[in-house]
């Protein structure tokens, strides 16, 4: 039977419909990027990260089941689905399709291909967590959160960032802003670990206040009950207060009475030293020590320094722990009676007390300027302690030697220690030398420039109560600094008021000095009456040379932009009065190098480039040059170029609102192109630059041979005849862990200088310093370190002294006399980088060796391989061939690119010489 007319035209209507019914089944089983959805349901069940992604399918709620410690092979993604998402170009949907599986580079490969975006910032920031590059993920994380601040996935793992780096306090704000997005699953879930993070870092708080109160309380109230269970929990700090009060009880009751906590103490540390001590003291006549012990007492209820005259006569008593603990309270008594301390401290038994005055000796051998010994007595010092029962006591010797590194600038070594003293010190549950470490990575991380972290470490230290009677002032006015430092003028200025509102503020000069530099956002007219406040407390608490000179540098920052002669006349005496002072005095060299960069950055804003040369060949001691130059100044946020052509045209270019730190600030922003045009045609270039441009070897092209210019030449005086030292074949200490070096071989061809070849145990620092001060050429061969991740001042590793020293460092250099003024070839790892926190100071060995009277300096401000020896000894026969030393470097530089491109080390080879 045919169908009718009507049936067609319904069956023909139907057809199309059916058809798009089946597209839209298959469409609807698809999922993102077109795969089938099923993909990702299977993605997201396998899922083992707790970070979250920004690709839609990825970042649906997922329990994460534990696997019971248990690794479950990766089953691998279908290439099918995959190719779908590749043919789409969904590098988004590829890259969380990895990072769900774990597959983090392969993850990191796809998000690279892809533009910087809030999304694609935030997945990146997933992959540095994953990798443990928890500072990389928190600066792209805060750089979402600043333009997107309810980001959802970075909020996410932010806490998850801070809850790694163990800013528990902080971890747990960021889940609470998590809770309150009101996202499915996941706001229950940040709201669950939120708590958790809390309770646990405000439990051990309580537990370690808790310990302290009833130990303290043992003092005064003989009925107080023994701490037992605080002891083994908390044995550190019950240990700390315990000898206080064994020192300040007035009886032999009283000790005996303690007898079981230090039994305690020894049951949970190990040895007998507590029990001992207890005996020891209980024996001695009460009737003798029954005062001093009450004076002890008052001494630490008012906090404050023993009396001479109670000190003296503890002193002379023979009741040895109370004279030690009386000068333990007074810094100045301390360094004052430290050899007897040293000398008494085996009479006390006591490994623990016995560490600490190891800790103060090390101290004073680090003011003393001999760091070597400090290094290698607290090195020792700790790996007794480690051998030993662990206590809050290792911890100590462990930031110790971190803040050690952190003063030297090796940054790096400074903050492997502090991370593990703040891993043990929360392990140990020592609240007190958490708070410290937290303050010692603050500010390691403040000086690597690295302000997300500083940030997160202060904020932690905030969130965490802070210490007792410091926990609104300090964090302020460190926060203040370091949005200075990051640039963000505004931050900052709301950081120093609130640092002002702080009860009983103590305002100081780096309060002021900030408030200087920030006055500039905002300005008020209040603002000259508010720093005359600040400088009129800071300046009483301030009493050294120093300090009056750099409260002078505050005033004439602070004037400059108002009343620019007056400015610039504070600034011209603080110059003078700085120079009058010797150069160990820091704040008035610091206030020297500031009060020029001042000057010079504001010469650069009112036009004056002439000037801007002028001023800068003066605070480089070197001639003022008439052609062929260039000259860069920065600073905070100002910066200035002034270049002088081959007709002895100045140019110049000021920037008065940089917005990023200068480390993150490319050269070629700081030297436009229009500048290095106009060098076009010099021979070769003079470059006038201090800290923090001193050090950059890519101020200007690789084809250009040029050189920093500092100092001059010594004139008048009759030089040695030709001599060489070469340093090489060092025996490095084994604490440092060097690979030995490949020996040393003399070039082929002959030498018309005498040669002196120091090598394996002869070349020690007082044999290498001795040779230098004769030799016309030095060429060392040897290990540098430094900070790989940061530029940071370089020692040379040399053979050890007796003593233990073993390091060419910056300072040592520069106070020797090289009367041969003799080129330098530091064939040494990263031996001319500049100190990252040197922004006030061109503080490198390079440097160093120009004011001790090297006439040029040749290093490198990188890592370099072991055949760099050749680059440098090519670069030294050309000069000999009579090539100029920054022509030479060119030449040399140009040969090796050529052979292999490999070479690019080459460019971060910099020379500096004196003016002629």
């Amino acid at each position: 039977m045919k169908p009718t007319f009507d049936k067609v035209v319904v069956l023909a209507l139907a057809a199309p419909m059916l058809i798009l019914a089946v597209l839209l089944v298959r469409t609807s089983s698809k999922g993102g990027g077109g795969v089938d959805a099923q993909f990702w349901v299977e993605r997201r069940a396998s899922a083992r990260i707790e970070a979250r992604l920004t690709y839609p399918e990825a970042d649906r709620y997922r329990p994460r089941v534990s696997s019971g410690g248990c690794p479950v092979p990766v089953e691998p993604i279908p290439l099918k689905e995959l190719a779908r998402l590749e043919v789409a170009g969904d590098w988004a949907g590829i890259a969380a399709a990895y990072g769900l599986q774990g597959e983090w580079n392969q993850s990191l490969s796809f998000l690279e291909r892809m533009p910087s975006a809030p999304d694609r910032d935030s997945d990146l920031a997933a992959v540095y967590l994953a990798r443990g590059s928890h500072e990389q993920a928190l600066r792209l994380l805060d750089r979402v959160l600043a333009s997107r601040p309810r980001h959802p996935q970075a909020l996410w793992n932010r806490a998850l960032v801070l809850r790694d780096m163990g800013l528990s306090m902080k971890a747990a704000e960021t889940f609470d802003e998590v809770a309150a997005l009101g996202e499915p699953g996941w706001s229950r879930e940040a709201h669950g670990l939120a708590l958790t993070l809390r309770e646990e870092t405000q439990e051990r708080a309580r537990r370690w206040r808790a310990a302290r109160a009833a130990t303290l309380a043992l003092m005064d109230d003989p009925k107080a009950p023994l701490p037992l269970q605080e002891a083994r929990q908390s044995p550190g700090i019950v240990r700390q207060h315990f000898y206080d009060v064994v020192r300040a009880a007035p009886s032999k009751e009283r000790v005996l009475a303690l007898l079981p906590l230090a039994q305690e103490l020894d049951r949970t540390q190990g040895g007998s030293a507590m029990g001992d001590y207890v005996r020891r003291v209980a024996a001695r006549d009460f009737a003798r020590r029954e005062p001093l012990a009450k004076g002890y007492a008052d001494v630490l209820r008012h906090r404050g320094s023993a009396p001479d005259a109670l000190l003296e006569t503890a002193r002379a008593s023979g009741e040895d722990d109370l004279f030690v603990g009386l000068a333990l309270q007074d810094k100045a008594a301390l360094l004052r009676y430290l050899p007897e301390l040293m000398a008494r401290g085996p009479r006390q038994q006591d490994s623990w007390f016995s560490l600490y005055l190891e800790r103060e000796q090390a101290r004073k051998e680090t003011a003393d300027g001999e760091w070597w010994k400090a290094e290698q007595r607290l090195f020792n010092a700790l790996q007794r302690c480690r051998e030993g029962a662990f206590s809050a006591r290792c911890v100590d010797l462990e930031l110790r030697l971190g803040i050690l590194y952190a003063d030297l600038r090796r940054l790096t070594e400074a903050e492997q220690h502090a991370r593990i003293a703040w891993s043990w010190a929360r392990q140990l549950q020592e609240w007190e030398l958490e708070l410290t470490a937290l303050e010692t990575l603050a500010h390691i991380s403040r000086d690597r420039s690295d302000f997300s972290s500083a940030l997160a470490y202060v904020q932690e230290w905030s969130a965490r109560g802070g210490r007792i009677n410091n926990t609104c002032y300090w964090p302020h006015v460190n926060m203040a600094h370091i949005h200075y430092l990051a640039l963000r003028p505004q931050e900052a200025r709301a950081s120093l008021e609130a640092a002002a509102a702080c009860p009983q503020a103590p305002l100081d000069l780096m309060y002021g000095a900030t408030f200087a530099e920030m006055a500039r956002a905002r300005p008020d007219p209040a603002d000259a009456q508010r720093l005359g406040h600040a400088l009129g407390i800071a300046r009483p608490s301030n009493p050294m040379p120093g300090d009056a000179v750099y409260a002078r540098y505050i005033e004439g920052r602070f004037a400059l932009d108002r009343d620019n002669a007056q400015g610039q006349a504070l600034l011209a005496r603080v110059i003078e009065d700085a120079e009058r002072l010797p150069p160990t005095d820091t704040l008035a060299r610091e206030s020297w190098t500031l009060g020029y960069s001042s000057l010079v950055t504001d010469a650069g804003r009112t036009g004056r480039f002439s000037r801007v040369l002028e001023l800068m060949a003066a605070q480089l001691g070197t001639d003022i040059p008439t052609k062929c130059a260039l000259a860069v100044a920065v600073h905070n946020e100002r910066s200035v170029a002034v270049v002088q052509g081959p007709d002895g045209a100045v140019l110049g270019d000021y920037q008065g609102e940089r917005k990023e730190p200068f480390a993150a600030t490319p050269s070629s922003q700081l030297v436009p192109e229009r500048l290095r045009q106009a060098l076009r045609g010099c021979p070769q270039v003079d470059v006038l630059a201090w800290a923090p441009v001193f050090g950059r070897t890519d101020l200007l092209a690789p084809d250009v041979p040029w050189s920093f210019r500092m100092g001059r030449a010594a004139r008048g005086e009759a030089k040695p005849a030709g001599r060489r030292l070469v340093v090489s074949s060092v025996e490095a200490p084994a604490l440092l862990q060097l690979p030995r070096l490949p020996a040393w071989t003399p070039s082929p061809e002959s030498e018309a200088t005498a040669l002196e070849h120091l090598s394996g145990s002869e070349a020690t620092p007082s044999h290498v310093l001795s040779s230098m001060t004769r030799a016309t050429e030095i060429e060392i061969h040897a290990h540098g370190i430094s900070d790989p991740v940061i530029s940071d001042a370089s020692l040379v590793v040399l053979s050890p002294e007796g003593n233990g020293r073993y390091a060419l460092t910056a300072d040592i250099v520069r106070q020797q006399k090289l009367a041969g003024s003799p080129m330098v070839f530091l064939a040494a790892c990263s031996a001319g980088r500049l100190a990252s926190t040197a922004t006030n100071e061109p503080f490198s060995l390079p440097a160093a060796f120009i004011q001790a009277g090297a006439r040029a300096v040749l290093a490198s401000t990188v890592d370099i391989p072991d055949a760099a020896g050749r680059f440098f000894d090519g670069v030294r026969q050309r000069i000999h061939a009579g090539a100029a030393p920054a022509v030479a470097l060119r030449d040399e530089r140009q040969k090796w690119l050529a052979r292999d491109a490999r070479n690019d080390w080459t460019h971060h080879v910099l020379l500096v010489e004196t003016s002629d």
